[in-house]
């Protein structure tokens, strides 16, 4: 096995061949540290440690996948194969598959998926006679899982103590357990909370497991929460072999339950730590470490790190100043273009980082305007949102009655009693008497009975249908000669329509009831855009829309600009990042403004996505945003304040002629390339 250590720097050569101990690897961004990992794996192995005494866990089965994947390539797939290279949630598995007997359950068991326990949840509600509209499953159902990881009941969560559900998940916590044991299945985190329950009741099988894995390595220490420390630290009590490769400077995730002090306090823990930084960057140029070092180091708590590359100063960061939102979005679509062309880069050289999904969608509208291929990460694209379609179906159908397509999408949303089987009977009514399927509404809301199985109480909502579309199809036109926005017109027409009380309404989890609703009057932010800056009429705006989306990147979206959430960029690097909406509100978020904690992770995921650059960054910020259709005006982040002057160039973006002119002159040769294509032989 040749491992080539002459290739490690000397802090990862230092790291790969500690044996013995505890050991704290502060790994920085971009600093290599999947490579240590696999080395030391190899290294061990060179060093006559059998592979099956070995034991690594990461948090996802795709980085537990690379690492077998990186270790095979070192010491060949039939030894890899033989260490234990696994996540938490399969090593607590393959733990309680051998040993769950010695605590009660019979073997073998089952293991419930997150829709099992919320049938098991709802059967306890049933008991406690719990209503559902009121009381939200899913609620009970997450302060179950944090009383259980937490060892404790739901009443005694500090976090929790407001939470108006905390009762409730008290008295249905006792029925959920019971369920479970009677049904001899365990939930996920059964699967980190049972093998600790296992070992410390049965030292037997402790010592069993902890003689097994007698060297322990664990990826990405500082996602670690607190139930998965007492798992480690009973494999790792006897022998104190135990190494962790994290960077408290990159502890995002404390709202899934991560807890940054636990790297923190890992040399009080583990007496006779070794503690080894590594702090060459491999990713980026020195500007942009130097910036990311200036932030972090404004955390009070944290283990000092300081970045640097061999890479050279590189470019300065620049920090651009928008308007709003709409001349930020058609800022970094027109730079985008000029860089790919004046560089000679891809488009999957570029990512667009920002902090929450609702911002992506200007940047949406601006990238397919100007035609260029994109790929929103661990999300769904704005004008695919199942609700953003609804809405903008109901505007189609407005602007043309005879549109069936729409039609049929909407004349059950909101529910009007017309399912699948009644919606084809229509279709053949309006066939059999040669109708368009809007006069066909039309009769059958006069006469339900032309319909057999539509009631007159479906009857009544078609006729509302009818009218309302009838009615605000006068009210667009009118607005277009009169001079009334369209936004207003438009808020109007969704207040008519009840589509907000819908989502409202059938959405059981309210966090995901107010993101949708959110998306719908994030529509009518971009109407009011849209009739700002090309003054145009609805039809205008649906016409933009059709445009841009006719444009099908295909493939090759899978090859394009990168938008994704800071958290998801974690692990991720660009060229070119455009890191954007760097304002009070959004990065700190508003929900993290008032804790030192709070301010402190929204530090940590600035950090964060300035690291994800590799070479040219920019930030960005507009001096106002529309939000439901209206105009706000926006704060710079403070966090800006925190960047060194002499490393940042300061430039303000001037919505130009030319921008616009890109857009009219890409449409005009789309339109001449689609006739050519339809009526050239």
């Amino acid at each position: 096995m040749d491992l080539q250590l002459h290739l490690l720097n000397p802090q990862q050569k230092q790291a790969v061949q500690h044996i013995g101990g505890p050991l704290l690897i502060l790994a920085g961004a971009g600093s290599g540290k999947t490579r240590v990992i696999t080395h030391r794996i190899g290294y061990l192995i060179q060093q006559g440690i059998a592979p099956g005494h070995i034991l690594a866990v990461s948090f996802t089965n795709k980085a537990a996948q690379e690492m077998c994947e990186r270790v095979a390539g070192l010491t060949g797939t039939e030894v890899a194969n033989k260490a234990y290279l696994s996540t938490f949630h399969s090593l607590g598995a393959d733990i309680l598959r051998q040993d769950i007997d010695k605590l009660g359950y019979k073997k073998p068991f089952t293991i419930l998926d997150q829709g099992d326990q919320l049938a098991v949840v709802k059967d306890a509600m049933k008991e406690l006679k719990l209503d559902p509209k009121k009381v939200e499953p899913r609620g009970l159902l997450s302060l179950i899982s944090k009383a259980k990881m937490a060892f404790c009941e739901p009443q005694e969560l500090q976090e929790s103590r407001f939470n108006p559900l905390r009762r409730f998940a008290q008295a249905a916590f006792g029925r959920y357990r019971s369920a479970l044991r009677g049904l001899n299945a365990v939930d996920f985190d059964d699967l980190i909370c049972l093998p600790v329950v296992l070992f410390q009741e049965h030292e037997e099988t402790r010592q069993k497991w902890a003689r097994r894995f007698h060297f322990v390595m664990v990826d990405e220490y500082q996602d670690t929460n607190h139930t998965q420390l007492l798992f480690l630290d009973e494999l790792v009590r006897d022998h104190k072999n135990i190494c962790v490769v994290g960077d408290d400077d990159q502890s995002i995730y404390g709202f899934r339950g991560a807890v940054a002090e636990n790297i923190l306090d890992f040399e009080n823990r583990f007496r006779n730590t070794r503690v080894i930084k590594l702090e060459q960057n491999y990713r980026s140029t020195n500007n942009i470490l130097k910036a990311a070092n200036a932030v972090i180091a404004h955390n009070a708590v944290r283990k000092e790190k300081t970045l640097w590359s061999s890479q050279g100063s590189g470019k300065p960061l620049q920090f651009v100043e928008c308007a709003d939102d709409r001349e930020e979005a058609e800022f970094v679509a027109a730079e985008i273009e000029r860089l790919k062309f004046n560089l000679g880069l891809e488009y999957r050289d570029f990512a667009i980082l920002y902090r929450v999904n609702p911002q992506a969608r200007p940047f949406e509208e601006a990238l397919r305007g100007f035609r260029i291929p994109y790929t929103i990460v661990g999300g769904t694209e704005f004008f695919d949102r199942k609700e953003v379609k609804d809405f903008l179906a109901y505007l189609k159908a407005c602007l043309n009655l005879n549109d069936e397509v729409n039609l049929r999408r909407i004349v059950n949303v909101p529910p009007r009693g017309i399912g699948p089987t009644l919606l084809e009977r229509i279709s053949e009514f309006a066939r059999e008497e040669k109708l368009s399927f809007f006069n066909a509404l039309v009769q059958i809301a006069d006469d339900p009975s032309l319909i057999h199985g539509i009631g007159p109480s479906s009857g009544e909502r078609l006729a509302e249908l009818v009218s309302v579309l009838d009615a605000f199809r006068a009210r667009f036109q009118a607005a277009e000669a009169d001079g009334t926005p369209l936004s207003e017109v438009g808020r109007a027409f969704l207040k008519r329509i009840k589509l907000i009380e819908h989502l409202r309404n059938t959405e059981k989890n309210p966090k995901i009831a107010r993101r949708r609703i959110d998306n719908v009057e994030n529509l009518l932010g971009s109407i009011a855009s849209f009739e700002e800056s090309e003054g145009g009429t609805l039809r205008g705006y649906i016409n933009r829309i059709s445009l841009d989306r006719t444009y099908d990147a295909g493939d090759e979206a899978k090859h394009g600009v990168r938008l994704l959430t800071l958290h998801s960029s974690k692990g991720l690097e660009f060229p070119v990042v455009f890191f954007v909406g760097m304002e009070e509100g959004y990065l700190p978020h508003e929900r993290s403004k008032d804790t030192d904690d709070g301010i402190s992770e929204e530090r940590r995921l600035t950090y964060v996505g300035i690291t994800r650059a590799k070479e040219i960054l920019y930030l960005t910020c507009a001096m106002e945003r529309s939000r439901f259709g209206k105009k706000q005006g926006r704060d710079p982040s403070r966090f800006l304040d925190e960047l060194p002057d002499k490393m940042v160039e300061v430039t303000t973006a001037e919505r130009s002629s030319s921008l616009q002119d890109k857009r009219e002159d890409q449409n005009k040769k789309y339109l001449a390339a689609l006739k050519s294509a339809i009526f050239d032989d």
